[in-house]
């Protein structure tokens, strides 16, 4: 089984001047946790919720959820984006897939073809074709 197989193709992205408060949001109304940044069609980095949570805690420990709100507003991606950023091509398997997360300590992989975001596989979706196996 490939990657191509078991991952997501309708994928949220952002720019790397998106806002964090505006990250957040999409975040939350698409329930994922983490967000490609993509520049002129190129995947450039990632942000994930953690990234988000680091960022609002590090500035605004104890000034509460408006403060919060406000900082994430202020402070654009590209300044806790993740990158470089680990990728696979659509014909990797998912056993490759599995033992990068593992190894590396994440929850998705940017499947990229010719420099270009074609998908993302999370752990979700590894445990989803684990369960169709078991059917």
């Amino acid at each position: 089984m490939h990657v191509k197989d078991i991952m997501s193709t309708n994928v949220e992205v952002v720019g790397r001047n998106d806002d964090l408060g505006m990250v957040e949001e999409l975040m939350a109304a698409k329930k994922v946790r983490h967000v490609p940044v993509v520049e002129d069609g190129e995947l450039v980095a990632i942000v994930t919720q953690r990234d988000l949570f680091k960022a609002a805690m590090s500035s605004t420990m104890g000034y509460g959820e408006k403060a919060q709100k406000a900082f994430l507003h202020n402070v654009r991606v590209k300044e806790i984006m993740t990158y470089p950023v680990v990728t696979v091509t659509p014909e990797a398997s998912v056993g490759e897939v599995a033992g990068i997360m593992i190894q590396k300590g994440i929850g998705c992989l940017p499947v990229v073809s010719d420099s270009k975001l074609v998908g993302m596989v999370t752990k979700t979706d590894l445990l989803r074709h684990l369960r169709s196996l078991s059917d």
